[in-house]
């Protein structure tokens, strides 16, 4: 407790003694005890309480104040309410009650709506879950997202890991995903990959992540890979897309059957370099 929390407390003390063994006081008067500058104060403030109390118990109080307060009462004479009018209130106010309750609880069991699944919430929710479940951002930045639940029941983990690119080819094509997926021309000699098959808001999606160095993870570089039809605005084909967060740089291009998301560590001259 400090001296603030004290002072608040200690203005409802009573200077006569009476709450000196109430319970809701011990820890006020304690921090009072040990600290010169709140028992300066409690003490000024004890005194200016008695001195106030002094001056209103000289005040004489007439001995007809009683009869005099009740003589000048106006009187107003009170009609009795129709039958009716006292059956219908209640139940007219139990309903209101009623009626405020049930808006009260519509409002706040109903779920929000659900986000558009557009290129730009695919491009942010990945983003977000790959910062999230592989480092690819810092701890303290800012996530849009605090749960993957977007992405079903699948965790922060890589389904099949391989160091040969075929083989991620053969695993995902086993496993329902995009193994038709085109590599980027800097990322065909990975040191190792893994990958996986997620769901997004009904959608499927691949993801392969290219480890391309031994200080890890900085040195992954993540493909995120989509159906094109599965988005209402994918990308215009051609040029890629760039995008800067955290130190980190996204890219984004459509091949007309596939939409892509690179992510990789580095400005927009490194990822460069992998396409």
């Amino acid at each position: 407790m400090n001296n603030e929390e004290a002072k608040f407390i200690l203005r409802a003390y009573r200077p006569g003694g009476q709450d000196a063994a109430d319970p809701q006081f011990a820890e006020a008067l304690d921090q009072a005890r040990r600290d010169p500058e709140l028992s300066r104060w409690l003490a000024e403030q004890t005194a200016l309480d008695t001195a106030i109390g002094g001056k209103l118990q000289a005040i004489p109080v007439p001995a007809d104040l009683k009869a005099s307060i009740l003589a000048g009462r106006k009187v107003v004479p009170i009609k009795p309410e129709p039958w009716w009018r006292r059956s219908i209130h209640p139940v007219a106010a139990t309903a209101a009650v009623a009626m405020t309750f049930a808006t009260i609880g519509f409002l706040a069991l109903r779920e929000p709506p659900e986000p558009k699944a557009d290129f730009a919430r695919f491009t942010k929710d990945i983003t977000d879950y790959l910062g999230k479940g592989y480092g690819v951002l810092p701890r303290h930045a800012h996530l849009a997202t605090t749960e993957a639940g977007y992405f079903g029941s699948q965790s922060y983990r890589m389904n099949y890991r391989s160091p040969s690119l075929d083989d991620i080819r053969h695993w995902l094509a086993a496993n329902g995903g995009h193994s038709d997926f085109i590599s980027p021309r800097g990322l065909r000699q990975p040191l190792n990959l893994g990958c996986a098959v997620m769901d997004w808001w009904g959608r499927r999606i691949t993801l392969v992540s290219f480890q391309i160095g031994r200080n890890l993870p900085h040195d992954k570089v993540h493909l995120v890979v989509i159906s094109s039809a599965d988005l209402p605005d994918p990308p215009v084909r051609g040029q890629p897309n760039f995008g800067e967060r955290e130190g980190w740089t996204a890219g984004s291009w459509n091949d007309g059957k596939l939409t892509y998301f690179l992510l990789a560590p580095g400005d927009r001259r490194v990822l460069g370099k992998y396409l």
